[in-house]
């Protein structure tokens, strides 16, 4: 998801999609560590997403006190 995309997104939305992210690279670490997927590169991505995803919640925050 580009991060154009999360800024058109409602601060709801936002937790939501930031909650589904953590979740995924949970499980990708599980399956990673238990040798039931080879795709190391799940958690690197869902990680970037996490990361993505706050900046745009704190940036929404900032104009929100901005204002």
């Amino acid at each position: 998801m580009k991060v154009s995309e999360l800024r058109q997104m409602t601060p709801k939305k936002l937790w939501a999609e930031l909650k589904k992210r953590r979740r995924d690279k949970a499980v990708a670490k599980f399956h990673t560590v238990t040798g039931q997927n080879q795709d190391t590169s799940k958690i690197k991505k869902n990680k970037k997403a996490i990361a993505q995803i706050n900046t745009v919640l704190r940036e929404k925050q900032q104009a929100e006190k901005a204002a």
